[in-house]
């Protein structure tokens, strides 16, 4: 059972930054954001969704007949992710990419606590044993520092690499159109990998520096 809480932030001293910095003492987070985009089927500017009551980590087997039952057992929010490698439980495919993070092919957790913010309003959802904190963490999230995006100075930052070299890009490009042009598939999803080895980042401030560039009306974040 969930207890919910509204409040107003107008001179509160509450903000994004706050809230998100705020989150990064829990094992699990996950926030949305439409930074203020707005579509007809919207009913919040953001969600935040922390620390795990329960969750599912799964491999590619039996994947989705194991979110269906987590679902249904919870019978409450969750939130999480499904990778692209998910296929392979759906049809007789396979996968031989490169994995340099070793995340789970499916995760979701059903969270303690979620904050879900819109207009001058935010509005904790927490389950009932931990209601008791809505107050506190209402006022620790208004105290709280801002994040300062990441800001990559000359000669600084992380060494970036292609997964796949110019020459063998083009070569796939042009077998896949091949493809087109003979009728075998009509659409092609090929994606380029870019990646860092051996370096150490802030995930928070680089998201905020990402987020403040493009300020997409699908942002996210998620530690798991």
């Amino acid at each position: 059972m969930r207890i919910d809480r509204k409040f107003g932030i107008q001179d509160t001293g509450f903000s994004k930054s706050k809230l998100l910095a705020w989150a990064q003492q829990f094992e699990e987070v996950v926030w949305l954001d439409s930074n203020g985009h707005h579509d007809p089927y919207g009913q919040f500017d953001a969600v935040l969704a922390v620390g795990a009551h329960s969750k599912l980590v799964s491999g590619v087997t039996d994947a989705f007949d194991r979110l269906r039952s987590f679902r249904s057992e919870t019978k409450d929010w969750i939130f999480g992710y499904l990778t692209y490698d998910l296929k392979n439980d759906l049809e007789a495919l396979e996968s031989g990419n490169a994995d340099g993070l070793g995340f789970p092919d499916l995760y979701f957790f059903q969270p303690v606590k979620i904050i879900r913010l819109s207009k001058n309003a935010v509005t904790f959802s927490y389950l009932g044993s931990v209601s008791a904190e809505i107050d506190g963490d209402f006022s620790s999230i208004c105290e709280a520092n801002t994040i300062s995006p990441y800001r990559v100075s000359s000669g600084e930052g992380p060494k970036i690499k292609m997964r796949i070299f110019k020459e063998t890009y083009f070569r796939s490009v042009q077998k896949m159109l091949d493809h087109i042009h003979r009728g075998d598939i009509y659409e092609a999803n090929f994606c380029q990998e870019f990646y860092a080895e051996r370096t150490s980042i802030d995930p928070l401030r680089v998201y905020s520096r990402l987020n403040e560039l493009s300020l997409p009306p699908f942002a996210t974040i998620i530690k798991i």
